[in-house]
């Protein structure tokens, strides 16, 4: 076989394994430690899978349902693919035949990439309630919580994310040449290659990294790193890092799992967590009853449970109103019934 042959069977090894590594992910992102390491294990390996990658959603992620490959039909923005939570495990029968339909289409994808790359900023947003997971062309991926709106920008020279409300889970893919920037408009968070956790709120913002390492800017130039298993309270004139314990990131990222965990919460800060997932809103009534304190664990739509355990442990009345919302007090509400 002649060295050009050779080489030429190399790259096509490459782009094969590029093209099962791209499939796999799409059906378990937790696989994304092993990608990665295999995308540094060589530089041929990241430019076989960013090419992968554009082609896998330049294709609108191309599913197999039963035997036959076929495209969603979804409308998707250029440099995204967004796909509604729970994401419900995909039992591939034929992946072989994804593998192959994707590899195949590789040999164009380096002009598609350059178009994904190269996109203008488009507008990734959840409404209320809803959570979503979106794929970028970059090999990230952000899942949105409720009420949140990001727009995001990728180029050839840089990765931006402007958050404009809301919260979200970053896993960055890395890239060296291409740090991550998160402006959350008074703060800039940016990283290489990590998974971190921000929620902005009016007057600050909370930041959990879950792995590798972040560094945040405030608009006074003052820098901090934050490590894997810290947080930082982002606002005017205070940016520290902490390390609060395994509790509070957990807790800070359960919704990830569709819970809410309530530690030591007033009963005030636990419905509007509560409120973040129904469309009519629990309302405390009564403000005897906002400062009292409550923990436990519950789905983020298990509200009714959440209410019938404060209805136990503190004796407090829940009334349904003509509007679907739920009003707690201590003493009687007019214009309702009893839960």
């Amino acid at each position: 076989m002649s060295s050009g042959a050779a080489k030429a069977n190399g790259r096509k090894a490459i782009r094969d394994e590029a093209a099962t590594w791209v499939v796999r992910l799409d059906a378990d992102p937790r696989l994304r430690p092993e990608a990665n390491a295999w995308i540094d294990a060589d530089p041929r390996h990241a430019v076989a899978f960013a090419e992968a990658e554009a082609a896998w959603e330049a294709a609108r992620h191309v599913r197999l349902r039963g035997d036959v490959a076929v495209a969603d039909d979804e409308e998707t923005p250029v440099a995204v693919a967004v796909e509604p939570l729970p994401l419900v495990q995909r039992h591939i029968t034929r992946r072989s035949a994804a593998i192959g339909l994707l590899a195949a289409s590789t040999a164009g994808a380096v002009g598609l990439g350059r178009m994904l790359l190269s996109s203008d900023r488009n507008r990734v947003a959840t409404i209320h309630g809803q959570q979503r997971l979106t794929r970028l062309a970059d090999g990230s991926s952000i899942r949105l919580n409720s009420g949140t709106t990001l727009d995001v920008s990728l180029s050839g020279s840089r990765r931006v994310v402007r958050m404009i409300e809301g919260e979200a889970l970053f896993d960055v893919a890395r890239d060296r040449r291409r740090p991550f920037v998160v402006d959350l408009g008074d703060a800039r968070v940016q990283v290489i290659g990590t998974s971190f956790n921000i929620r902005k709120r009016l007057d600050r913002a909370e930041l959990t990294v879950t792995s590798g390492l972040v560094a945040v800017s405030d608009i006074d130039g003052q820098t901090i790193r934050v490590g894997a298993g810290e947080t930082t309270l982002i606002r005017p004139g205070l940016l520290a890092a902490a390390n609060p314990g395994e509790a509070l990131i957990r807790q800070r990222t359960a919704w990830q799992d569709g819970f809410i965990e309530l530690n030591d919460e007033t009963i005030e800060e636990a419905v509007a967590e509560f409120n973040r997932y129904r469309d009519k809103p629990i309302l405390v009534a009564d403000p005897r009853i906002g400062s009292l304190v409550v923990s436990g664990r519950f789905g983020i739509r298990e509200s009714r449970e959440f209410v019938d355990a404060l209805k136990s442990s503190f004796a407090i009345n829940a009334v349904t109103m003509p509007n679907g919302s739920i009003a707690l007090s201590k003493g009687e509400v007019a214009l309702g019934h009893a839960e």
